[in-house]
């Protein structure tokens, strides 16, 4: 991915997406946004690059927006002005108890531009839940599995900004875990707990 390359299609699918599968009764309340971005805005375009020396030995508490991705890529928002909303979990009705969904953007301006990242801990149920939830959607949602992993991804007419790959918004299933991210390249940055 290039640092010039605007991600406006992606940020609205992962808005729209997460306003409508989330199924979130949080309380903080959705971001403001706008259907076009200026030209002069501008998206922090975090490497997608596996980390190594960024991870620590052992998960240090919870899980939070800072904490499941890597550090790089928060001072990358940081820098840029952005910051996280938090909220918990949903794939569609589906609660993932101790997940966290965050929402990363510049909380001053309205725009539709942000980054969405997810984990949460699952067992086999609620995965199938999800699973389950997402494709019985009828929103085009595709699953397919690769690398050991189970991705649903969303469907061809939802997405307006893919990744290099054509992905838009993608959840990952693996034996114990759910993520997601506003493409599939974005999974790359999810990762807790921390391995060593």
């Amino acid at each position: 991915m290039t640092a010039a390359r605007v991600r406006l299609g992606a940020a609205t699918v992962a808005l729209a997406l997460a306003a409508a599968l989330a199924g979130c009764t949080a309380a903080q309340p959705a971001p403001t946004t706008s259907a076009s971005a200026s030209a002069g805005d501008h998206v922090p375009q975090p490497s997608t690059t596996v980390r190594g020396s960024e991870v620590s030995a052992t998960p240090a508490g919870d899980p939070t927006c800072e904490k499941i991705i890597p550090q790089t890529t928060v001072q990358t928002f940081a820098d840029t002005g952005w910051s996280s909303r938090e909220e918990l979990f949903y794939v569609g009705n589906v609660e993932l108890p101790g997940g966290i969904q965050c929402t990363w953007g510049d909380p001053k301006v309205p725009s539709d531009q942000v980054q969405l990242f997810g984990w949460a801990p699952a067992t086999p149920e609620l995965i199938a839940a999800a699973k389950k939830e997402l494709l019985d959607a009828g929103a085009g949602w595709t699953e397919f599995d690769e690398g050991g992993a189970t991705y649903i991804t969303a469907g061809k007419d939802m997405i307006m900004n893919p990744d290099d790959q054509g992905y838009g918004m993608t959840y990952r299933f693996d034996k114990d875990q759910i993520t997601v991210a506003d493409t599939k390249q974005g999974l790359l940055l999810v990762e807790w707990p921390p391995t060593g």
